[in-house]
Parts: structure tokens; C-alpha cells; sequence
């Protein structure tokens, strides 16, 4: 249970912009207002979603993270909030369990370093971060996945 709350708090403060070391209002785009939620939408909330084929982050939209940092095939981004310090979104699709398996493999081959990897009755965290400042989370529930990835 604790781990489950440390893990949805450092989920929330890498999602949240100009919270603590992760950044300050000053870094972050006005422009951008849709909430970094990590608690599912209720029903009736619609957020618009992207399907995607590759797994290249740019195709998405998500445009403020590393280059090595890719999506699963067929993600379908909702909820995304991308500023200058970085990004956070929610992946309806693939399945939680397919994008953790699919970042516990791609991280590993690209430039990442899984620092955490905690899992608790409905729900899993798995942190990661590179050498070039870059830091970032997947929380995880039975419904979707939370993703939220900044420059430390």
C-alpha cells in the first residue's frame, strides 16, 4: 500500500509541470491545459485519442520527449500534456500489461535504465531515466496506463 502511494506521488510530480525539481511555471506551455490525469476519466469525460501503427512518440503528437523514447504499436494517446520540461499522457490501448512488457524490453535497448519496477494489487510503477536528464514513470492499472517522462 505504501509503495502504491509512492509510486502514484512521484507519478503525479513527474506528470505535473513546475512541480519540485521537475521543472518550474516559468518552463512550462501556457498554451497547454489538458490534465496529466492519473486517476481514470469519468465515463461521461471524452478525450480525444490517436491511433498509431509506429512506434515512434512523434507520430502521436507527443513532441517533448527523448528521441530514443518510443510507444508500443497501436498506442492510442489521450490526455496528453506535452510541454517544454516534457510530457505526460495516458495509453487506453494496448492493454496495461502489453505497454509494461513492451517498456521493460524497449528501455533496456535504447538509452534508458530501469531505476524501480513495483507492483502491488492493481497496479504497477516502473521507473526509468537516461544519462541525459531525462526522467520518467509508467504507472499502471488494470484500465490503462499513466506515462510521464521529463527532463530532471
Amino acid at each position: 500500500m505504501i509503495a502504491r502511494r509512492i509510486a502514484t506521488l512521484v507519478a503525479t510530480l513527474l506528470a505535473v509541470g513546475g512541480a519540485g525539481a521537475c521543472g518550474n511555471a516559468a518552463t512550462t506551455d501556457p498554451r497547454r491545459t489538458e490534465p496529466a490525469a492519473i486517476a481514470p476519466a469519468p465515463a461521461e469525460a471524452r478525450t480525444p485519442t490517436r491511433e498509431v501503427q509506429a512506434v515512434a512518440a512523434a507520430t502521436t503528437g507527443v513532441r517533448n520527449v527523448p528521441a530514443a523514447f518510443r510507444l508500443p504499436p497501436g498506442s492510442r494517446v489521450a490526455g496528453l500534456a506535452d510541454g517544454e520540461a516534457g510530457a505526460s499522457f495516458t495509453l487506453t490501448a494496448p492493454g496495461p500489461e502489453a505497454v509494461l512488457s513492451f517498456y521493460r524490453r524497449e528501455l533496456q535497448r535504447s538509452t534508458f535504465t530501469i531505476v524501480a519496477d513495483h507492483a502491488e494489487a492493481g497496479a504497477t510503477s516502473l521507473s526509468f531515466r537516461d544519462a541525459d536528464g531525462w526522467a520518467g514513470t509508467i504507472y499502471a492499472t488494470a484500465q490503462r496506463a499513466t506515462v510521464a517522462i521529463r527532463r530532471a
